[in-house]
């Protein structure tokens, strides 16, 4: 198991998405098949989710490519302050020691995306960091991109920042009028942020409520109430039952 670490820096809402991607080995490759099916050169070329979308098909089939991929993977997100930008390491740290080391398959290499902070963060034994990665050349962090800013977008909608909308026919066939953007986003990649626990636990017969607890969720005390209350509303339970 890898782990792929990016970030999503938002100023207007005063907070930083960090996305930890877990996966294994055949992420580079499907990564680099979502480019060249999309008309990208693997290892020139790159998934940023600051690429322009508008007019620009390729752009949002690879994304579209991306998304897919993170469905096989594993998502564990932090959420801190503009004034923690250096410390996304160390933030990354504390996100991966609070998961269930059940979850995690060892050893591993946790890889930054070049810009962050060297800062050599505090892991669980057998979990190893490597600072100052080329995205072009580390494609899991690519999709680490990709999921930072799919929360992102759902964190700025509970907030009333983004209030885009989508046709609901893209969901839900036949249906008329319109859904919000975010909802879909997140429906998209949800068992991904799904630990497996359910939050109520089993019943005596083995069954549970689809209601899983998330897979890596830290909210840093600097965190506004707001954005603090955003995050809880979408990631603190994730619903892995049947939305259609």
């Amino acid at each position: 198991m890898s782990i792929y670490v990016d970030e999503s820096i938002h100023d207007r809402a005063n907070f930083i998405v960090i996305a930890a991607v877990a996966a294994g080995d055949q992420i580079q490759r499907d990564v680099e098949n979502a480019l060249i099916e999309c008309g990208f050169d693997p290892g020139q070329d790159e998934f940023k989710s600051s690429m322009r979308m508008v007019d620009n098909p390729a752009a949002r089939r690879l994304r579209d490519h991306l998304q897919s991929i993170l469905i096989d993977c594993k998502v564990a997100i932090a959420v801190c302050s503009i004034a923690e930008r250096d410390q996304i390491a160390s933030l990354t740290g504390r996100l991966i020691s609070a998961m269930d080391p059940s979850k995690l398959e060892l050893p591993a290499k946790v890889f930054f995306d070049q810009g962050m902070k060297p800062i050599v963060p505090e892991l669980p034994a057998g979990i190893t960091t490597v600072h100052g990665c080329n995205s072009k050349k580390i494609a899991g962090i690519q999709v680490a991109d990709c999921a930072a800013y799919l929360v992102s977008m759902i964190i700025l909608s509970e907030l009333g920042i983004v209030t885009k909308t989508v046709p609901a026919n893209t969901v839900y066939p036949g249906d008329d009028g319109e859904i919000e953007l975010a909802w879909t986003l997140w429906a998209s990649f949800r068992y991904a942020l799904s630990s497996g626990e359910p939050v109520g636990g089993y019943d005596q017969v083995g069954w549970c409520e689809p209601m899983m607890r998330p897979f890596g969720l830290l909210i840093s005390d600097t965190c506004s109430k707001e954005v603090r209350q955003a995050v809880v509303s979408r990631f603190s339970e994730i619903w892995v039952g049947c939305i259609h």
